[in-house]
This record gives structure tokens, C-alpha cells and sequence, in this order.
């Protein structure tokens, strides 16, 4: 590595950020996605309607050390962010950049919360830098003609099957945590095919790789052969479901990752397309440029197509920044030019900033219905409060929600709770499937009555309690618990 990088090429910067991940993941609120995850983990299974399984295994180990807590099952997600900047630093020379990353939205205020995300970008990362020490490896060293310096070897050196072995785990590993991984096959494939070594130096151990990436990521496969394939056609008809409109599709996508990750990473897509050539000259730049400039090119094609989630383009931004370091080594001599470079980085900057005031005191700017965090706290203790109303009744009685955020909400209230079917969007709460008609006497906690479709051969319901979901000084909505019985 370059020899720039100075301190913060120490290892204490890394870890003065990780306990500030853990400090901050003691303090925001519980999001509903990650309750959600949360539940899962209290049912592991092979996979998940929603997802594969990673995210729900290490937040079962998680919170075997730490307990049912928000910190208990953030923290691996706070060691991925940790691990990801650390894996950015190490390839990225200029400083600059290294810092701007790190005051992103996705590895401060976002680096805490547990998604599929979390473990994805987590693989992905150790996938990228077990790729560039394999390209490394199989770049030969030039020989060298100066007679007082020994002469290199020429030839690159054996790849080990083990090195081969581990590549296939962090790939199955990253397929087990969000389907995503699997753009890592065929951009991991043309790396390869563009470093222009023999096939016989890395075809085998590529196909001995995949082999075990499919072996890791099996459970999956056991899971939708016993759902016949459901949850994969649901995640299939989400991705292929057309957009209405493509050019405001677009524009919703390029804006959120602007938010993410500020201007440089669009702006440079052409310049890292135009040099594709010279940067596969070099085994670093060659594997950032094949899994940033490839996927990226298809998720902006995607966005035109569907309206595509702000998250799902996040691991090609983890190989960007070795690239945009060798873009600025060309322009650092023009000082408008470093300005300009560091300015890319005010939208993610000045969202945080936003964010984390706002946090802390609502800004009158952000409107009610758009106020997401405040009203994800209103609703957390709006849940306690519906929880605490219902154990006091003492009566054990079913007790069924609307949606799988609410009912993941109330679980993590210590709550027995099941989300009805065919109400809202489908989710690991309803595989098997649960209805009201199966019991004779349920609570039901939605703001309004089921449908009578969903409620036949009950009487009419009684509302035993309510709870107002308020914040900012009004009231967002209301939870009700009814008592159905036949």
C-alpha cells in the first residue's frame, strides 16, 4: 500500500469508529425492518420469505451474548460498517475519499441498523479483498535486469485450494445474506477473464469456488423447494415489475444515492468506462473496476425499468473509491479540481448533519406525514403501551396484526402475536399462513375493524383499548386492540 496514507493507515481510527457505531447503536430507536429481523431469529429456519438467512443467524448469536436489545442485534451489523471501512481504507490511497466515505450516511447513522444489508456489504467487502489478493497472485512479478538486484520470478505462484475454498464461502455466505451477492459471480468471472492469464491458471479453481459457494448457500435452495419456489417468484415478480414511469424512476434512484454517497461515483462512471483498459492493467484496480462499473450499469439500466429501493445498489460503491483515487492522482496538482472533489461530498455530509438534528430536534421543515424517525419512535412506544394494555386484561387470549411490522413490533414486546394473511403484503409471519376464523376468541390490534370477509362468523367486535401514535403535537394514527369473539 502507498506510503500517503500516513496515520490513518493505523489501525485506531478503525477502531475509535467502531465504538462509535456501538455507542450509537445503544441510542437510536428500534426500526420495524429490524424487528422484524429480530422475530426471524427466534424461528431460524433454512431461509426466509423475505430473505435468505444470514441476517437472522448472527443476530441469534448476537443476542446470545448480549441479550434481546437493540444493541444485542445491531452489532453485527456494526462490525460489518467497521469491517467495509476498513477494507475501503486498505484499498484506497487518497485520504480524502477515505474520510468522505466514512462521514457517508451508510457507515455512520445507517452502519448500525440491521438489515440483509448489513451481512451483504459485509461478504461483499471480504469478497472484494480476497479477489484482489487473488488477481495479485496470479499477476506475475517482472523480472528484473539490474545486476546487483536478485532476479524475480516470473511465473505467479501456485494458488492454494484453500485460498480457492475461502473465496467460495465468503461467496456463499454473501448469497445466504441477500440475493445481491450473486452479481459477484459473473463480475468476479470478467475480472478474471480481463487479467488475461491462461484458463488454466484459474478456470478450475474458479469452478472449484463456485462448487463451494453453491454448497454454502444450499439452505436456500432446501427452503424454496419446500415453499415450491414461492419466496424466489416474489423476490423475482418484485425486481421485474415494470414502473409506470421510467424517466422518474431513475431520477428517484440517482437522487437517494446522491444522498448516499454524493456526485463523484456518477460523474466518474463514464471516465472508469473510457479507461476500463488501463485499469485492468493493474490486478486492484482492475477487480474495483469490475465490480463497481458492471453492476452499477446494470442497476441504473434496472432503474429505468422498475422503481428500484435506494439500498439496492449499495455494494458497488465499496469497490468505487480505489478507482476515484487513481482518477484524482491525474487532477490533484489543479487545487479547483480538490475543491470540486471534496465538495461531491457535501449531499452525504449535509444529510447526516440533517439527520442527526433532526434526531435530536425535530426541524419544522420536514413535514408530518414525511417524518419517518419521529413517528417510528411514536409508534415504538405506542407498541409498549398497547402491549402493557393487554397483559393487564390477563387473559391469555391469540392476539393478531395487519401487518408484519406491527406484529413484529408487538413480538419484540414480549407479545404472541400473528400477522393475518392476504390483509397487507405477504411475509415470514404468514408461511403458514394465520387466520382470525381459526380461533374462537382473539385480540386484533389494527386501527380499524377486520373486513367482515376476514372476520366471518364473529360478532361484532369490542374495542377494549386505544393508544394514539403522537409526535410533533399530533396525533399520526391510532392503535386499537379489539376483542373478537364467535
Amino acid at each position: 500500500m502507498s506510503a500517503e496514507s500516513g496515520t490513518l493507515r493505523k489501525p485506531w481510527w478503525i477502531a475509535a469508529w467502531f465504538v462509535f457505531y456501538l455507542i450509537l447503536a445503544a441510542l437510536l430507536p428500534a426500526a420495524d425492518d429490524e424487528v422484524y429481523y429480530w422475530c426471524w431469529s427466534k424461528d431460524l429456519q433454512w431461509s426466509y420469505y423475505d430473505h435468505p438467512p444470514m441476517t437472522a443467524a448472527l443476530i441469534r448469536f448476537s443476542t446470545r451474548l448480549f441479550g434481546d436489545t437493540t444493541f444485542g442485534y445491531r452489532f453485527p451489523a456494526c462490525c460489518a460498517s467497521a469491517l467495509t471501512l476498513f477494507v475501503v481504507d486498505r484499498l484506497t490511497s487518497n485520504k480524502l475519499l477515505v474520510w468522505g466515505v466514512a462521514f457517508s450516511p451508510l457507515l455512520t447513522l445507517g452502519a448500525v441498523l440491521i438489515t440483509p444489508d448489513s451481512p451483504l456489504i459485509l461478504f461483499w467487502s471480504a469478497y472484494l479483498w480476497w479477489l484482489v489478493g487473488l488477481h495479485e497472485r496470479l499477476t506475475p512479478l517482472p523480472r528484473s535486469d539490474s545486476s546487483d538486484v536478485p532476479r524475480l520470478r516470473e511465473d505467479p505462484p501456485y494458488i492454494s485450494v484453500r485460498y480457492w475454498v475461502c473465496g467460495g464461502v465468503l461467496l456463499g455466505c454473501g448469497v445466504l445474506s441477500k440475493y445481491t451477492m450473486g452479481l459477484a459471480v459473473p463480475t468476479a468471472f470478467i475480472s478474471l477473464v480481463a487479467s488475461r492469464q491462461p484458463l488454466r491458471r484459474w478456470l478450475p479453481g474458479y469452478v472449484l469456488h463456485g462448487i463451494i459457494s453453491f454448497l454454502v448457500a444450499l439452505p436456500i435452495l432446501i427452503f424454496n423447494i419446500g415453499q415450491k419456489f414461492e419466496p424466489l417468484r416474489f423476490q423475482w415478480e418484485h425486481v421485474a415489475e415494470k414502473t409506470p414511469s421510467s424517466l422518474q424512476s431513475f431520477g428517484d434512484f440517482v437522487g437517494v444515492q446522491l444522498l448516499l454517497f454524493g456526485t463523484l461515483p456518477f460523474v466518474l462512471l463514464p471516465w472508469v468506462c473510457w479507461n476500463f483498459r488501463r485499469l485492468c492493467q493493474t490486478p486492484r484496480l482492475r477487480v474495483c473496476a469490475c465490480l463497481y462499473a458492471l453492476p452499477m450499469l446494470f442497476f441504473i439500466y434496472k432503474s429505468t425499468q422498475t422503481r428500484l429501493q435506494g439500498n439496492w445498489a449499495l455494494v458497488c460503491f465499496i469497490s468505487f473509491w480505489p478507482l476515484a483515487s487513481d482518477w484524482f492522482d491525474t487532477v490533484r496538482q489543479s487545487s479547483s479540481w480538490r475543491w470540486w472533489t471534496a465538495a461531491s461530498f457535501l449531499p452525504p455530509v449535509l444529510a447526516v448533519l440533517f439527520l442527526t438534528v433532526h434526531l435530536i430536534c425535530p426541524l419544522p421543515v420536514v413535514p408530518i406525514k414525511g417524518d419517518r424517525i419521529h413517528r417510528q419512535i411514536a409508534l415504538n412506544a405506542a407498541t409498549r403501551a398497547i402491549a402493557e394494555k393487554i397483559q393487564e386484561r390477563k387473559e391469555p387470549l391469540p392476539i393478531y396484526t395487519d401487518s408484519y411490522q406491527m406484529t413484529s413490533l408487538l413480538r419484540f414486546q414480549k407479545l404472541k402475536v400473528d400477522q393475518i394473511d392476504q390483509l397487507t403484503r405477504p411475509s415470514h409471519f404468514t408461511r403458514p399462513p394465520h387466520h382470525l376464523t381459526d380461533v374462537d376468541r382473539a385480540y386484533v390490534v389494527t386501527e380499524q375493524p377486520l373486513p367482515e370477509s376476514f372476520a366471518t362468523g364473529f360478532s361484532k367486535p369490542e374495542l377494549v383499548a386505544e393508544v394514539p401514535v403522537d409526535f410533533r403535537s399530533q396525533t399520526d394514527r391510532t392503535l386499537r386492540v379489539w376483542l373478537y369473539s364467535k
